[in-house]
């Protein structure tokens, strides 16, 4: 197995926060002033912006023109959000790495709940913790603190259909936070991902170390009609098992982990309801 011994956190560690933002002029002001706000520091943030048309950039030049924590904005051409963090992930210096996308929020004790969660459990190779709506509403009912990647090598093949208990584990990105050491072995995310890089991301940070999930509610997974998850161009059928599956098993594949994710279709009616399902 590819685990390795991770080196001590110091007391207070370096975050580095890393936001992507592409077109959400509407929300990106609120997740900045949120990174703003949190009670821990040292803090510094990195946002790339991915090319938006709309006026996010301006909207983000201006927060950060005083800004109470090292902060730069990159603007790039639209190439996808698997580009956008990989620009940013080598202008980050932090020990621990917190992902936000521009359209979520984080409660201002994140970042110092997070380090001490981390503290306690040196050992993850992934952080995460609970989100809500933004109206009270949970965004993952399945909370677990486990070494995942023992339970998909006892398998060899997981099938993404029926062991959502072994798959749907994760939340989204503004949930997430790892050490660098272990992002340094990830990065660089398939560009082939424009969108949905945590699915990616988070499957393989689990190669080298459980996954430890605080419970508590940290911040907003603002819920509107532009999530990527709601559009069909990006859901299950059309994206997540001919893109995002292929990418994460070559990750295992690189690491030498003996993993699979499949597919196996339901036979007959059951067959004909999940194709219209996921269309």
């Amino acid at each position: 197995m590819a685990r390795f011994a991770f080196q001590p956190l110091p007391e207070r560690p370096l975050v580095s926060v890393l936001m992507t933002s592409y077109n959400y002029a509407s929300y990106v002001g609120d997740a900045i002033r949120s990174v703003f706000a949190q009670t821990y520091r040292p803090l510094e943030l990195v946002i790339i912006d991915d090319g938006s048309k709309d006026a996010s950039p301006k909207i983000i030049q201006s927060l950060l023109k005083d800004a109470p924590i090292p902060a730069e904005l990159i603007v790039q051409r639209n190439a996808g959000q698997a580009n956008a963090w990989n620009t940013a992930f080598t202008k980050l210096r932090g020990d621990l790495v917190c992902l936000l996308d521009s359209d979520d929020i984080w409660t201002p004790e994140k970042v110092e709940r997070m380090v001490a969660f981390a503290h306690a459990h040196p050992e993850a190779g992934l952080y995460q913790h609970q989100l809500d709506n933004g109206a009270g509403k949970l965004k993952q009912q399945r909370l677990v603190s486990r070494d995942v990647l023992r339970d998909w090598v006892a398998l060899g093949e997981v099938d993404v259909l029926k062991r959502h208990d072994l798959i749907a584990l994760f939340l989204p990105s503004s949930g997430l936070m790892a050490r660098r050491e272990v992002l340094e072995k990830v990065f660089p995310i398939p560009e082939r991902l424009i969108t949905c890089p945590d699915a990616y991301l988070t499957r393989s940070c689990c190669i080298f170390g459980p996954l430890h999930t605080n419970r508590e509610v940290l911040g907003s997974w603002r819920e509107h009609n532009d999530n990527a998850g709601k559009s069909n161009k990006y859901g299950m059928e059309r994206f997540w098992l001919p893109v995002v599956m292929p990418a994460i098993n070559s990750s295992f594949e690189k690491h030498g982990i003996p993993v699979r994710f499949v597919r196996r279709k339901p036979p007959g009616l059951l067959g004909r309801i999940w194709k219209r399902l996921t269309r």
